[in-house]
């Protein structure tokens, strides 16, 4: 099998990784020794043709493009797929508030917030206490009415 591939190498009719590919697998195979594979695989790396190993600029361009496009449009379909769903329910600007466990669930700077009754805004990234805990941390969010209004 060596004497095969080494007259192959010669003739310098071959793609590099296909005959890259062959002389591992020989060597996997136990078809050759390690010696024989580091000899081919340098001999097949210097006599390489590089018309026969690699494809042109132009077609590694154009293979980019095609690869780009096809990207382009596996995101557009998804795009669309999501956006036919109707929402199952509206997101509350101001959700009930729920002690977080932890640094991965706390509130951060402009987080909203419902506390008994009253709505909140995060002043502080990292805050795992409620209002009444930690007033610092929070700012009430006073709404204005007409009356309120027509009173200034």
């Amino acid at each position: 099998m060596y004497e095969i591939i080494k007259s192959v190498i010669n003739s310098k009719d071959y793609e590099l990784k296909d005959i890259l590919y062959k002389i591992n697998k020989m060597y996997i195979e136990s078809a050759i020794t390690e010696e024989q594979k580091t000899e081919l695989d340098s001999f097949a790396r210097k006599n390489a043709n590089a018309e026969n190993s690699y494809a042109t600029v132009q077609e590694q361009i154009n293979n980019i493009y095609t690869e780009l496009d096809s990207i382009k449009s596996e995101i557009n379909e998804l795009k669309n797929e999501e956006g036919t769903e109707e929402p199952t329910e509206p997101v509350e600007e101001y959700p009930e508030y729920v002690q977080p466990t932890g640094a991965h669930d706390a509130y951060n700077t402009g987080d909203k917030i419902t506390y008994n009754g009253k709505k909140y805004v995060c002043k502080m990234d990292g805050c795992v206490w409620n209002p009444d805990t930690y007033p610092a941390g929070w700012q009430e969010v006073v709404e204005k009415t007409e009356e309120s209004e027509v009173q200034e």
